[in-house]
């Protein structure tokens, strides 16, 4: 972008844009509202993303929940997975620390993968990755030492590159409600970078939804 040089009294050049306004000396002395009045008078981001070149620079956001799935459905009945509370997962109050949720959430998840044909760490011995990028539990109930429960976890959604997960935990026998979350799993290529889902992962998981929805 072309800028020329200005001058402000005392001699100090300053950068002059022929998009913005010429900031002087002056202004750093002006009252509160009056530099307020100067700030609106600048260009905001809004206006400044109608401009093509800049609008070509925002990615946007789209298709977060996309339901495409392949062309498959999405799970009827959920995975699921039977688990105990062990001692070392309690905090100071006597029940499951609020961070131990989410590594049950992903030991299902990892079961239902490998039910699926595939698993993390097989995907990670390739370079690539299936990475979380989001995570959201809401708690309902809490678990003590000894609880016997179910985590389950679904397929819930799909898009190019990311998989959509929904779990719960019911606490046995009564199934009693524990936890609801959502989760979103990204695949990334060797350097990090969200790529396509490959399409043997893909046929894999149609494959596995056209016949848990047979069964």
């Amino acid at each position: 972008m072309a800028t020329g040089m200005g001058t402000v009294p005392g001699g100090i050049s300053v950068g002059v844009c022929p998009r913005y306004p010429p900031v002087h000396c002056s202004s750093f002395i002006q009252s509160p509202t009056q530099r307020w009045s100067r700030a609106l008078q600048m260009p905001s981001l809004r206006s400044a993303s109608c401009n093509p070149v800049f609008r070509r620079a925002l990615v946007p956001i789209t298709n977060m929940h996309s339901m495409d799935l392949f062309g498959a459905k999405s799970m009827a009945r959920p995975f699921e997975l039977e688990l105990k509370v062990r001692d070392y997962e309690l905090d100071q109050y006597g029940v499951v620390n609020n961070a131990t949720y989410a590594s049950y959430c992903q030991h299902c998840r990892h079961e239902l993968c490998e039910a699926i044909g595939f698993s993390p760490d097989t995907i990670a011995r390739t370079g690539n990755a299936l990475a979380l990028s989001e995570l959201s539990l809401k708690y309902l109930a809490p678990l003590r030492s000894g609880d016997r429960f179910v985590v389950t976890a679904r397929i819930s959604g799909s898009s190019a590159v990311r998989l959509f997960f929904e779990h719960s935990i019911y606490k046995l026998p009564n199934r009693e409600p524990v936890l609801e979350a959502k989760a979103t799993a990204v695949y990334l290529d060797k350097i990090y970078r969200p790529v396509r889902l490959p399409p043997d992962f893909k046929s894999k998981i149609t494959l596995f939804l056209r016949n848990e929805e047979s069964n």
